[in-house]
């Protein structure tokens, strides 16, 4: 129990400090329009929602605040500080979701067809072997949203995958292509398609048009993945 408050105090000093550096100094934001809102005037904010900890909020324009979204997530995390977006949001946001599991593989486990729902809420992490599976984008929704929040409307402009075979061996995939634009009040989340070997989001019923796919070698089969998008 001890060890559980010290963590939860840890968890919350670090977001408080990284929440008063994030909105330290930042400039005037914005927003007139249902459909993004003006563009944002000085710093922009970054709301990051992850499976595993709590919502942050860091800059998306300086590197000091980059840093400092490092030192709330990790070492290998990095923030996208630019993106061509027409009508940007006056709030950024940054998604996570994330499964890790030993042999066998989520193939061996779920077979060739189907969508496996990721895990998108706060302290519910699970195992890639526990992952919903369904037959289609929002098959278990029946009219209730499910996913991330969108905060303000804008711009889905980034999706990465990354992780780790059965074999050991890492794969990665990035679109910084393909963009879908949603709603203030829509939600957002991640799946991976088993007949493609890709994730895929998707918001509602409604796929969305980033798509990251890898190639399987022969024998092998995915054992942890990682997904992160952006929305601008």
């Amino acid at each position: 129990m001890l060890k559980y408050a010290k963590e939860c105090f840890v968890y919350t000093a670090i977001f408080c400090l990284g929440y008063l550096v994030a909105c330290s100094g930042g400039g005037t934001v914005s927003s007139s329009s249902s459909v993004g809102g003006t563009s944002p005037t000085g710093t922009i904010p970054q709301m990051i929602s992850s499976d595993w900890r709590p919502v942050g909020l860091a800059q998306s324009s300086t590197n000091v605040h980059s840093a400092m979204a490092a030192f709330l997530l990790r070492a290998d995390f990095s923030a996208r500080s630019k993106a061509s977006i027409t009508n940007p949001s006056a709030v950024a946001q940054s998604y996570e979701s994330d499964c890790g599991t030993t042999s066998p593989g989520i193939h061996s486990t779920f077979g060739n067809s189907g969508l496996l729902s990721m895990i998108y809420k706060y302290a519910l992490w699970s195992p890639c072997f526990d992952l919903e599976w369904l037959t289609s984008v929002g098959g278990d929704e029946n009219g209730i949203p499910q996913g991330y929040p969108i905060v303000l409307a804008g711009t889905i402009n980034t999706l990465v995958m990354y992780g780790t075979f059965v074999s050991g061996k890492r794969f990665e995939c990035v679109d910084t292509t393909d963009t879908s634009a949603l709603s203030d009040g829509s939600f957002v989340r991640a799946y991976y398609d088993l007949a493609n070997n890709s994730v895929i989001l998707g918001s509602g019923t409604t796929q969305l048009s980033p798509t990251c796919s890898i190639s399987i070698p022969s024998g092998d089969d995915v054992v942890e993945i990682h997904v992160q998008w952006l929305k601008s």
